[in-house]
């Protein structure tokens, strides 16, 4: 089993303190062939601002210099998780296009509302005895996902976290999944499949299991081919957290192997 884990923050996002070379070492205590770093850059921040740019300076320093210091210890990749990119088309395209030849890998988020509750990310929202705005929030993810996947597929090569709200509907005690959604939900994984990009199973490390066999199901009848499997680490503790589950789940779930990205192109680890 290739061993990989494709989705980390390092101090360059906005919720890590993380050093990369300290995140990369604990891939490499914890087993891992392939490690991506992918930090945050949201076009909408954590309150609504619309932002623009990524420090692609800082970024590339800190990479290669990493890069440079374990040597074939492991594959470090350099990645992007790139948020509502669909509410700004163009700085999307021009952050993408700074990120020049080192850029790996690029995952596609949705944090935010966008063009409602004042574009707060969905951390933010108070979905207590809410049902009415869990689903809001859903159903916007939903809308702004199928969006990102038919009508920007050059801004992403993974979807990143399709259960993200779910999150925070779930800590605010609501019970609510996609099995409600599931024709709005495959009609995203046809657009995603269409285009050869990949879906990420996103472990949340290592809480967020349970959601992901019914949508792997889904992606592979939807004609699904490539799945990545991520942390979402922002710690180096939690780094590889959930990865061996992840990559089960993938495997049972009939895939093929588990993908990586070098240069934005895919690379099938089979199974």
């Amino acid at each position: 089993m290739f061993l990989c884990d494709i989705h980390s923050h390092s101090k360059i996002s906005h919720d890590s303190k993380a050093e990369l070379f300290d995140t990369a070492q604990a891939a490499i205590d914890a087993g891992l062939q392939e490690f991506c770093v992918t930090d945050h850059c949201d076009l909408l921040g954590l309150e609504g601002e619309p932002v623009t740019g990524f420090d692609w300076p800082a970024a590339r320093a800190q990479f290669r210099a990493v890069k440079a210091e374990l040597g074939d210890r492991l594959t470090l990749r350099l990645g992007l998780e790139l948020g509502s990119a669909v509410s700004d088309p163009d700085e999307a395209r021009a952050v993408l296009a700074q990120g020049g030849d080192e850029l790996d890998f690029v995952l596609g988020s949705i944090h935010n509302w966008i063009g409602m509750e004042g574009n707060l990310d969905f951390y933010f929202s108070d979905f207590h005895d809410n049902l009415a705005l869990a689903r809001r929030a859903v159903e916007s993810t939903l809308d702004h996902t199928w969006t990102l996947a038919a009508k920007l597929p050059d801004c992403y090569d993974s979807l990143a976290h399709i259960i993200y709200p779910l999150r925070y509907i779930h800590r605010d005690g609501l019970d609510l999944t996609l099995a409600d959604y599931e024709e709005r939900v495959r009609a995203i994984f046809t657009e995603v499949a269409k285009t050869d990009h990949a879906m990420e199973v996103n472990v949340c490390r290592g809480k967020d299991i349970a959601p992901w066999p019914p949508l792997l199901r889904w992606f592979r009848e939807c004609g699904g081919r490539l799945v990545t499997v991520g942390s979402d680490a922002h710690r180096p503790e939690d780094v590889a957290k959930g990865i061996p589950q992840a990559l089960d789940m993938v495997q049972a779930a009939g895939f093929d192997g588990v993908a990586t990205f070098a240069g934005r192109k895919p690379i099938l680890h089979k199974f």
